[in-house]
């Protein structure tokens, strides 16, 4: 898919959530020429791309890694833009350190190491670790790059949602590899590295994508393309604050979607909560909490897909009843500790991950019997390593994500024993002590991704990329049950993450436009 053909002017379109996904959406059916109007149930745009700011912090509270800049760059030149026309990348280098933290020779006794932005050096790195490796690296990430100009031209951009798209001769030249790549993670990465510390730093961006190596098909080995050849970045706003500093963050990026959209011409609404969707006659009844109606020709849901289908639409409305819901297997909620430290962290890079040697505990944790991790694997993000405007001067800004499983409950009580556990691992594994250092904190868990984004058993993603949640296999951008409705987001194709949202957006305008024709 180049980008969107066809018009779609003088249609009257209700975009119903301002994640990325719905920000795509708006933005593509605005310059096709409907009449866009998003209304989103928070005061903030960007859906789980928002920002938490208090005494001088600020801090992204959702994505923080900006991968895949070539997807952000199609995006904006859809519209003659670049992202360069609202924001610059910083490479960042290291692009993530990452400390193993049981010791043991499997975990090479607690060792740190950084993944460098010179290939080079991530190779001699590999090799050093087990003999061999670096050739298995470069061969690795042959294979990984070709995967990835595959899959995002035959799979990943082009909406093949329906079983009748896959029937083309380009798709079955490719369906090999498809085939070959459905197996999971954990066997393909398997068959280049035998060193477990390597293979966890193969497969540790599943967690962004609200997998585990054992239930992720091998697929999205492509990341590891991402990762080590096309680079970790961090974005600077080109216009300077009002004190004259450039703020950066993935909040930027979010800045440069809603700017876009007011130039193509959508017209924003926030704090309101849609509480009914209904389809009419002709067109939609759009009813929010305060009662207000709004009546447009066509309907596109960037909220929470099951939580729209099971409490925005009448029964006879929905696609799926409550047990396909409560069969799907959702992404990892996440336990988000936000800390505002006197002083510098020097241990820490911009992103760390801390790693035990046998993380298989804590996945079982999140994905086959939920229970508070242990021993868990989690991320640290130091944004004021690169950016002096996310803390006041002499000061840190820090946040702590610990994936867990979805639906756990999360009483204060289970928030505070948490909370010390975390504090004393970092301590422990990360050489990092901060509890006498904490000038501000704030946490973030799974009741509070329910009462803030509506998020089905507190899912922090969405939807799992499973095997059985691949693809086709994700709920449909089209209702097949209501002509006129559609969905957006990471609940359906592409999939989670900023970029695949980006994408879904452009699917979901072009189902639509196509529907107009």
């Amino acid at each position: 898919m180049a980008g969107l053909s066809g018009r779609a002017d003088g249609e009257s379109v209700t975009v119903v959530g301002g994640g990325v996904g719905g920000l795509s959406t708006a933005a593509y059916l605005a310059d096709a020429g409907a009449d866009v109007t998003l209304v989103e149930k928070n005061d903030q745009l960007g859906g789980r791309a928002s920002r938490l700011e208090a005494e001088g912090f600020r801090f992204d509270m959702g994505p923080s890694w900006y991968l895949m800049p070539d997807v952000f760059e199609r995006f904006f030149g859809h519209f003659g833009k670049a992202p360069s026309d609202y924001y610059e990348l910083e490479r960042l280098d290291p692009h993530y350190r990452i400390f193993f933290k049981n010791e043991g020779p499997a975990a090479g006794d607690g060792e740190q190491i950084d993944i460098a932005a010179d290939r080079s050096k991530n190779r001699e790195l590999f090799e050093s670790i087990e003999p061999g490796a670096g050739e298995a690296f470069d061969e690795y990430l042959a294979t990984s790059e070709r995967h990835y100009e595959t899959a995002m031209e035959k799979f990943v951009y082009e909406d093949r949602s329906k079983l009748r798209d896959w029937v083309d001769l380009d798709v079955m030249r490719a369906a090999p590899i498809g085939i070959k790549l459905m197996r999971s993670m954990q066997g393909h990465v398997d068959n280049y590295f035998e060193n477990p510390k390597l293979q966890q730093i193969m497969q540790y961006t599943l967690v962004f994508l609200g997998g585990s190596p054992r239930n992720t098909p091998a697929l999205y080995n492509m990341m590891s393309h991402v990762d080590f050849n096309m680079g970790v970045y961090y974005p600077v706003a080109n216009e300077a604050d009002d004190e004259g500093n450039h703020p950066g963050g993935i909040g930027i990026v979010v800045d440069a979607f809603v700017d876009l959209c007011r130039e193509l011409g959508v017209d924003f609404e926030t704090g309101v909560e849609v509480d009914e969707i209904t389809r009419r006659k002709r067109g939609f009844l759009v009813v929010d909490e305060a009662g207000e109606e709004r009546r447009p020709d066509r309907v596109v849901v960037n909220a929470d897909y099951a939580h729209a289908e099971q409490e925005l639409l009448p029964e006879h409305e929905r696609q799926y009843d409550a047990g396909y819901w409560d069969d799907r297997t959702y992404a990892p909620s996440a336990y988000l500790l936000y800390l505002g430290v006197e002083g510098d962290v020097p241990e820490l890079a911009h992103h760390t991950l801390v790693l035990p040697d046998d993380w298989d505990p804590h996945f079982a944790e999140i994905f086959d019997d939920p229970a508070w991790p242990d021993e868990p694997a989690y991320y640290l993000c130091v944004p004021s390593k690169t950016d002096d405007t996310v803390a006041p001067e002499g000061h840190s800004n820090l946040f702590a994500l610990v994936p867990i499983a979805p639906g756990l409950e999360d009483s204060p009580a289970q928030r505070e024993r948490f909370r010390e556990q975390i504090l004393d691992d970092v301590a422990e594994h990360a050489g990092t002590d901060l509890r006498d250092r904490i000038v501000f904190e704030e946490e973030f868990c799974v009741s509070d991704f329910v009462d803030r984004y509506n998020a089905t058993q507190g899912t922090a993603l969405g939807l799992a990329h499973t095997l059985r949640q691949t693809a086709l296999l994700r709920p449909p951008n089209r209702s097949d049950a209501v002509d006129g409705l559609y969905f957006t987001g990471s609940f359906t194709t592409p999939g989670i993450g900023v970029p695949m949202c980006l994408i879904s957006g452009q699917h979901t305008a072009q189902a639509l436009v196509d529907d107009v024709n």
